[in-house]
């Protein structure tokens, strides 16, 4: 493949480009060879133009570092050439010599060529002769027939030919013409309008873009349109300049076109407006529904002042207005809709909740209450207590709180904000337009009014008072039921629903709070969130104080077996308690926290007449729980199924009014009221020492207050019903012995002064000690903490009745003085261990007055012998009874040990 040659030059550019310079200033089309110039010769010659005619250079002459008219005058083929020129640029240094034979080589050369020439013709010289004399006969031929003078020259025929066929054309052609005419015109009518296609799309295109929610853009293209026809309206349809020269109908013309023009122009821009209508409205629309983001409603505001109203009406008060009507009236519909949930309710819950008989109420309030104390303390808490009685009609209260609340939250923020940007200058219409005569700050008062509206929501349906928080907190629970509360619902549960609703209120008002609408409306959130605070604690006491009246029918008898002698009734009760004290708190100070109010370090303080007011709640239900431990110990009190159905029975499980032994231990007569009566004492004595100290420490420590009065008056009272309790046990026991011990000693058929020497204890003794015995195997099994002091007790109205027995005997013979000394001994030396003081020293008494009353006789001399004698039947006696009152001698510390490791 030969090397690729890219130079040119000037005449084949001006050939090619077919212009007659290489600088041209306007459009040319020029055909050099037809025009026979320079460049075309030039250009189609250039390859001769390399060999030397003369024959005197060997290779090539070089053209290049010529120019275009030079060329011309050296090519030997070009018109202008000039034997000069060719000389002295080819052969500039030639001699004489030289150019005398190139001569005779040009010379050389054209006679062979000639001589070429003239070969040709002899060898040729017959075609030649024959051509030329076909060609006369052709012309004859022809001349006298197809060309002949009377077929015009053979053109006659094709002209009759060319007519049909014009005819023909003009038939098919004609129509397709006009149509490319009309095509014409209307392609050129198109291109006119092509100038003005956003214009005359423009109803179109602000359709498509309201439709796709696209207002931004068709708010752009109305303006455009609108600056379009207002200001440039000879872009849109240009129309030629006016002619002076024109005439009256040319000049009709162009007014008729303008007017046409104008007319669509007209109708045109009332479709645009009427799009634009038909968005303003859409938008108004938008503008008044309630729950738009705020970008959203800001965005629409913005678009409708640019716009304007039909009416002229201000966008921004438009959307103030109608936010503030819906907000209002949702909120009070809202509210009346679940008011009318909650009464229904409370009208479909079981008869017994609400009924007027108050053993029926007592026994189903009492049954859940159990079911939702039984699970406090597990994970399972929240969950019961949760779905316990009335829970349907505390989720609907709960729910119309938040629900109330959530259409002020997802509104007044947004109206609130869009308000202050208005405030702050935002949303103004243009000077141009009319302004607004509304005030600003009335926005602040219709927000603020929002919120009054939800606090007299609230209020109204919770009866919440203003100067509530400023009432002495009295903690009478004996009023009437708020209406709210579910009939037969228990304090737990509504303690944990009053906890969530409180929650709700706090974190709307914290959430409004934040928004900082007025100082009015944040005093009045704050009000209603220390009104909503004290009504709750209110009615939380409420329902605990009944729940505290109605405890006593939780007492199944079931025994602790971490305080022998108790029932887990104490452990229930402070677990009820305690949890109840930890609902008021979290009530009192807005707290989440279920651990409790002495159980967080870090605890929230509440204010101090909260704290007194769940003080004073907690003592008034200790002293209720006070009456039912005394209502437990009455003969009120029956057995009943549900009253000592337990898991874990006192010593065993009920069969009847009895409850039967166990592996654990004997059986109890609960249908006793002396056995009721210790296990009470018992409790009473626990709650007392331990149960009551350690939730008033809790107390103390999470309300942050000191109750140590009232401490001590409920210390004072408890001592007081233990006594009281006490002393009514042990005056029927103590009966029964005085009885016994009267009936012996003042015997009428004992005569204490011819009494012969006792050789025996008499019975009436026997029986005594028996009885006692019976009382110590009773309470040792029932409460036998007890045990000591009852015993005591009971000893002492013995030894008291014994001694104002014994005065009332004037005198003793020798044989009465060593009986009574005989049968005071031995019951002495029987229950030694349970003698207290004051027993002993009446004792001592005894033996006195036995003494100061013995009247000696002659044949008393031998008194030593017959003390020896009353020594031997004590000892005696005391041997041969020495089972039947092993209860009474003290344990040593061995039997003790293992007595306990047993238990």
């Amino acid at each position: 493949m030969g090397k690729l040659n890219l130079t040119t030059d000037e005449a084949s550019l001006l050939k090619a480009y077919r212009v007659s310079s290489l600088s041209p200033r306007k459009w040319e089309d020029v055909d050099h060879e037809a025009l026979d110039s320079v460049a075309g010769v030039v250009a189609g010659a250039q390859g001769d133009a390399e060999v030397d005619p003369l024959g005197i250079r060997r290779g090539s002459v070089n053209l290049d570092s010529l120019d275009m008219e030079a060329k011309a005058a050296v090519l030997i083929s070009s018109k202008s050439f000039d034997p000069k020129a060719f000389l002295s640029h080819s052969h500039p240094n030639a001699t004489y010599q030289d150019l005398t034979a190139g001569i005779a080589n040009l010379e050389a050369s054209i006679d062979s060529r000639a001589e070429a020439i003239r070969v040709l013709v002899e060898d040729n010289i017959d075609r030649f002769v024959a051509v030329k004399a076909s060609s006369d006969a052709v012309y004859a031929e022809m001349k006298d027939g197809l060309l002949a003078e009377d077929t015009e020259y053979a053109s006659k025929a094709l002209r009759e030919q060319l007519k049909l066929a014009t005819v023909k054309a003009n038939q098919v052609f004609l129509p397709v013409l006009e149509n490319a005419s009309k095509a014409n015109k209307v392609r050129s009518t198109l291109g006119v309008f092509e100038r003005s296609k956003f214009f005359f799309n423009l109803p179109g295109s602000l359709l498509e873009s309201i439709q796709g929610g696209k207002y931004d853009a068709a708010l752009r293209d109305y303006k455009k349109g609108k600056f379009l026809l207002e200001s440039r309206p000879t872009q849109l349809l240009p129309n030629s300049a006016p002619n002076p020269n024109a005439s009256q109908t040319q000049r009709d013309m162009q007014n008729n076109l303008e007017a046409q023009q104008k007319r669509i122009f007209d109708k045109l821009w009332s479709s645009v407006e009427k799009v634009m209508g038909s968005m303003r409205d859409e938008l108004l629309a938008k503008l008044k529904e309630i729950g738009r983001p705020v970008e959203d409603q800001e965005k629409i505001i913005e678009i409708l002042l640019e716009i304007g109203t039909v009416s002229g009406e201000d966008p921004v008060w438009v959307y103030f207005d109608s936010q503030y009507n819906h907000i209002t009236s949702i909120m009070r519909s809202t509210h009346a809709d679940y008011v009318a949930r909650i009464e229904e309710a409370i009208r479909i819950l079981p008869t017994d909740a609400g009924s007027a008989d108050l053993q029926s109420h007592s026994a189903y309030v009492s049954n859940h209450l159990k079911s939702c104390i039984a699970v406090l303390g597990t994970n399972q808490a929240d969950v019961v207590i949760a779905k316990s009685v009335g829970w349907e009609t505390w989720q609907a209260i709960s729910e119309l709180v938040k629900n109330v609340s959530e259409v002020m939250l997802a509104n007044l923020p947004s109206f609130w904000r869009i308000g202050k940007a208005y405030m702050d200058g935002k949303f103004k219409k243009s000077t141009n337009g009319p302004s607004s005569r509304r005030s600003p700050s009335q926005i602040r008062t219709m927000a603020t009014d929002i919120v009054k509206t939800y606090i007299a929501l609230l209020s109204e349906f919770f009866s919440f008072s203003d100067m509530a928080v400023m009432a002495p907190a009295s903690g009478d629970s004996k009023g009437a039921e708020p209406k709210f509360i579910p009939p037969g619902t228990n304090s737990l549960t509504s303690g944990f629903y009053l906890s969530r609703i409180l929650q709700e209120i706090s974190e709307c008002i914290n959430d409004v709070g934040a928004a900082e609408v007025s100082s009015e409306a944040g005093a009045g959130l704050r009000e209603l969130l220390d009104s909503a605070r004290w009504k709750f604690i209110d009615v939380l006491g409420h329902t605990w104080m009944r729940d505290a009246r109605l405890f006593h029918f939780l007492e199944n008898w079931e025994s602790n077996t971490q305080v022998p002698g108790t029932t887990v009734y104490l452990t229930k009760m402070q677990i009820f308690q305690m949890h109840n004290v930890s609902s008021a708190y979290r009530i009192a100070c807005g707290t989440e926290t279920s651990s409790g109010p002495n159980k967080n370090p870090k605890q929230k303080l509440i204010r101090p007449e909260f704290a007194a007011k769940v003080s004073k709640t907690f003592l008034d239900t200790l002293y209720a729980f006070l009456d039912g431990l005394v209502h437990l110990a009455s003969d009120d009190w029956r057995v009943t199924d549900s009253n000592v159905i337990g898991s874990r029975p006192i010593e065993g499980c009920i069969s009847g009014a009895n409850i039967k032994a166990t592996a654990t231990g004997p059986a109890l007569d609960l249908t006793s009221t002396h056995t009721r009566l210790l296990l009470v004492l018992s409790n009473l004595d626990h709650l007392k020492e331990s149960v009551i100290p350690g939730m008033f420490v809790q107390v103390e420590t999470g309300l942050g207050n000191v109750i140590e009065e009232e401490r001590q008056t409920l210390q004072t009272v408890l001592t007081e019903v233990d006594r009281t309790l006490f002393d009514d046990y042990v005056r029927q026991k103590a009966s029964n012995l005085k009885r016994l011990i009267r009936d012996g000693i003042m015997d009428t058929n004992m005569d204490w002064f011819e009494t012969p020497r006792p050789t025996e204890v008499r019975s009436y003794i026997f029986d005594t000690l028996v009885y006692l015995v019976g009382v110590h195997a009773h309470v040792s099994m029932v409460a036998k903490s007890l045990l000591e002091r009852t015993l005591n007790s009971l000893i002492a109205d013995l030894v008291n009745e014994a001694l104002s027995c014994f005065k009332q005997v004037r005198r003793f013979g020798m044989g009465g003085m060593l009986r009574a000394t005989l049968e005071i001994e031995f019951m002495h030396q029987a229950f030694v261990q349970y003698v207290t003081p004051s027993a002993a020293a009446q004792l001592t008494e005894i033996y006195q007055k036995i003494s100061e009353s013995y009247s000696r006789r002659p044949g008393d001399e031998n008194l030593q012998e017959a003390l020896d004698g009353v020594k031997k039947t004590l000892s005696d006696t005391r041997k041969a009874t020495g089972i039947e009152f092993l209860c009474f001698r003290p344990q040593s510390k061995k039997s003790e040990g293992i007595k306990a490791k047993r238990g």
